[in-house]
């Protein structure tokens, strides 16, 4: 008999192939008609097939609540659409250059046809979820309410991010970041997942406890976010350029526990350095920020914040929504968290 973490495995993989097995099914058909070079650019991301933790997620809480199956698969697969659409616009708003490994979309095919892109895949998001997702009206409704919600939160979250970075470092708190998290990633990542599959599984009355539970798993997630991306060494495993967050000037948790910590004059040298706007900033002067942050100890510091978090949001799971749930998706829910708050990329 399989444990846990063995069991989580197969799970995943097995969701994740799922997943993009109805993208694609539901893509090459809707994109059979489009110009040749219009097709590549909007199936682009969505084929590039990410790590599908949001759908996995989504498909634990269905599946713990009794929702049906291969109906979830489908909404699941629409979430991740979303998602892909998503990145576009991050990348295209942020000026980031890589994703998943390869060039991100508007360096491809520059700016007008991605724009164009995306506006074509985001109309199919709400397609393939009346669609192909063909659901019962009075669940596709509550879905489409979800769906709904999660593009006005992240889309508010993404403008205060924006916003953020004409704030100097210095003066950028800790409750300006979780109120940015809140917004751009807490809600989409950490809640929308279980709301997905409460809603599927008509079980109305653990949406406060999912709402509750996912605030402070999607903080747990993001500020590893932050933790991973200054970390990454250009080796590959993480599919992004080293100091991605450094060059884009985002203001993150790691930076402001190095900041916190770092002597007076490399406060300033790096306060200083995000004030650059990203054309402004040097390879090599990117390298010895992401050092300094790396010898500060921010890293660690953060990890411990993340693990904290991930602990309070499983408190309120077991209290809230365990004991509702079918064995052994309790189980697996508590290993996908554990996983989530210690992975390395």
């Amino acid at each position: 008999m399989m444990d846990h973490s063995s069991l989580m495995d197969v799970y995943g993989a097995d969701c994740r192939r799922s997943v993009f097995r109805h993208i694609r099914a539901y893509l090459e058909k809707k994109t059979a008609d489009l110009p040749f070079e219009m097709k590549k650019c909007v199936v682009d991301y969505p084929y590039r097939r990410g790590k599908a933790v949001r759908p996995t997620m989504t498909m634990l809480f269905s599946d713990a609540f009794g929702a049906d199956h291969e109906s979830a698969l489908k909404v699941a697969a629409a979430f991740q659409l979303l998602e892909d659409w998503g990145l576009g616009r991050d990348d295209l708003l942020d000026g980031g250059v890589l994703r998943r490994g390869r060039p991100s979309l508007h360096l491809l095919y520059g700016v007008p046809k991605a724009i164009n892109a995306l506006d074509m895949l985001h109309a199919y998001v709400w397609d393939m979820l009346y669609s192909y997702c063909a659901l019962p009206p009075r669940k596709y409704r509550l879905v489409h309410d979800i769906f709904t919600e999660t593009t006005t939160v992240t889309l508010s979250g993404q403008h205060l991010d924006v916003e953020a970075r004409a704030i100097p470092l210095e003066k950028f708190t800790e409750e300006a970041y979780r109120n940015i998290v809140k917004k751009k990633t807490a809600f989409y990542t950490g809640a929308v997942p279980g709301l997905l599959g409460a809603a599927l599984a008509g079980r109305k009355s653990c949406l406060g406890g999912i709402r509750r539970f996912g605030a402070m798993l999607g903080e747990s997630f993001q500020i590893m976010d932050d933790v991973l991306d200054v970390e990454n060494d250009g080796t590959g495993r993480f599919g992004k350029i080293p100091g991605n967050d450094i060059v884009e000037g985002k203001r993150t948790m790691v930076v402001l526990e190095a900041l916190r910590v770092l002597r007076p004059r490399e406060r300033r040298e790096l306060a200083n350095f995000y004030a650059l706007a990203p054309e402004e900033k040097r390879p090599k002067q990117v390298a010895v920020m992401r050092l300094r942050i790396l010898r500060s100890g921010a890293p660690s510091l953060c990890r411990q914040k993340a693990r904290k978090i991930s602990a309070a949001a499983l408190r309120v799971f077991e209290k809230d929504l365990a004991q509702k749930m079918k064995p052994p998706y309790g189980d697996l829910i508590r290993e996908f968290v554990l996983r989530l708050a210690s992975r390395e990329m």
